[in-house]
């Protein structure tokens, strides 16, 4: 069933303002601003994973390191359908208590992927905790479809904005209204989700498929703009 926008109308300060614009004062000028939005699925599963060590030899643990991240690289690009990018490496030492004396090193390098097909990725990542651990997990709307949507929700922001301003111009009795400014703005939001439990359940599997729900994620569209009424 298709789901219908939810439109959240907001009205400004109906009291008549003057406004400077060119150093001329104008009257009968009213702020408005409507918002609606809709509940779009995510089509995209974005996952970071590390690879950690620890040594003595700074040098031995690099190439430790090293050995993981190349090892995940070839499984990944076994699947073209998964993008794949390596992050930051960062080493610290290891010391004594009193600070002086270093004793070892630990080490990590982050790996992000990012796919449409999630049950793809899940299964690679499942794979991939041979040697990784899973640091974060999440899910968002693709470039693509969040701007069809927002297209769609222009229109309909848009029409609320303009059935704002006829209801204020009737009420003040003025004949029509003009419109002064527009502003068209846009955001998605994800809700917080935690896949701590279900990772650490997979983590206890080699090659085990990660449990993922993509859920949803709120787009919305704001319209705000300023109108200057014609009065008789």
């Amino acid at each position: 069933m298709k789901q219908l926008p939810l439109i959240i109308l907001f009205a400004g300060v109906f009291g008549l303002q003057p406004a400077l614009a060119d150093d001329t004062v104008r009257y009968n000028q009213v702020n408005l601003s409507a918002q609606v939005s809709e509940q779009v699925g995510n089509d995209t599963m974005h996952v970071t994973l590390n690879t950690y060590g620890e040594h003595s030899d700074a040098a031995q643990l690099a190439a430790g390191i090293n050995r993981d991240m190349e090892w995940a690289l070839s499984v990944v690009k076994q699947h073209q359908e998964i993008k794949a990018a390596t992050g930051g490496y960062q080493t610290w030492p290891l010391t004594t208590k009193d600070g002086r004396t270093t004793t070892g090193w630990r080490g990590q390098q982050t790996l992000e992927l990012e796919s449409k097909d999630s049950e793809k990725l899940s299964k690679v990542i499942g794979e991939l905790q041979e040697r990784l651990k899973i640091n974060n997990m999440n899910f968002t709307v693709s470039d693509d479809k969040r701007s069809g949507v927002e297209n769609r929700l222009i229109e309909s922001a848009l029409d609320a904005f303009k059935v704002r301003a006829r209801i204020v111009t009737a009420n003040l009795k003025a004949r029509e209204y003009r419109v002064v400014s527009i502003n068209i703005g846009s955001s998605a939001q994800q809700p917080p989700v935690i896949y701590r439990s279900r990772m650490a359940m997979a983590a206890m599997e080699a090659e085990s498929p990660v449990a993922v729900e993509s859920g949803e994620s709120q787009v919305q569209v704001n319209v705000s703009g300023t109108i200057e009424l014609v009065m008789p």
